[in-house]
Formats: C-alpha cells, sequence, structure tokens
C-alpha cells in the first residue's frame, strides 16, 4: 500500500503519535486494521484543524546527531 504524503511525517506530533499507536497496538487495547500512517496522517490533519496542538509539537524534529 503506497503511504500516503502529509506533511507532519517529519514532525514531533507525527513522531509521538506513532509511539502511542504502536504502544496501544502493541498492548492489544486498540486494533489498527489499515496502514498506521494512514491513521496518523489523519489524527494530525484533525489535531490541527481543531488547534488542539502547538506549533511546537508541528516542527520538525532533529536529527540525534544534531544539536
Amino acid at each position: 500500500m503506497k503511504q500516503p504524503a502529509s506533511e507532519y511525517r517529519d514532525s514531533i506530533l507525527w513522531s509521538a503519535l506513532r509511539a502511542i499507536l504502536a504502544d496501544l497496538t502493541t498492548s492489544g487495547e486498540i486494533a489498527i486494521n489499515t496502514a498506521p500512517d494512514y491513521v496518523i496522517a489523519y489524527i494530525c490533519r484533525e489535531l490541527v484543524a481543531k488547534k488542539a496542538v502547538t506549533e511546537a509539537a508541528l516542527s520538525i524534529r532533529r536529527a540525534a546527531s544534531e544539536p
């Protein structure tokens, strides 16, 4: 399945949502029956549209080697 293009893919928000959804699926609390990237992209778009996230959450996460 082709991954969705998302302007949020490299954001702190995306990284946090990916980790949260992975924890929930691993523990069996939720099941995702579509590509996780589609779910993450949808949640990012909805949170931004509802102004429920800060600008900091939308910033691009730095590589581990960057200061």
